[in-house]
């Protein structure tokens, strides 16, 4: 899926969606490194939102989207790391280092999946 930012009218990435238990909880473990203009997004279980970097390799990029479709937090995440959002999200998108600087992504911003 591509996740586009419609309030600056870009395009964030191409995601692979975390479909599944197993997915969701490997999240980018052991990898060597993501691939450029590629991310993976995660729905969170109900009643739980934090995101841990253990056996990661290199540093990411967090955005945390609320149900609305709105950015509500951000934050890169080192390895080895445990970060939880300042406010309710459903998803978060794991992108390289970099992205949320690079593209511009501000809290609040609206976001679109297609």
């Amino acid at each position: 899926m591509i996740v586009y930012n419609a309030a600056k009218s870009i395009k964030i990435c191409e995601a692979k969606e975390a479909s599944n238990f197993l997915s969701r909880v490997a999240g980018l473990m052991f990898r060597e490194k993501l691939e450029q203009n590629k991310g993976l997004l995660i729905k969170f279980f109900p009643g739980s939102s934090s995101v841990h970097s253990f056996f990661m390799r290199f540093p990411i990029d967090l955005i945390f989207i609320s149900k609305d479709l709105r950015v509500v937090d951000l934050k890169t995440l080192k390895p080895w790391r445990i970060y939880s959002p300042k406010k309710q999200c459903k998803w978060v998108l794991e992108v390289n280092e970099g992205i949320i600087k690079k593209k511009g992504i501000e809290i609040g911003d609206l976001l679109e999946f297609s």
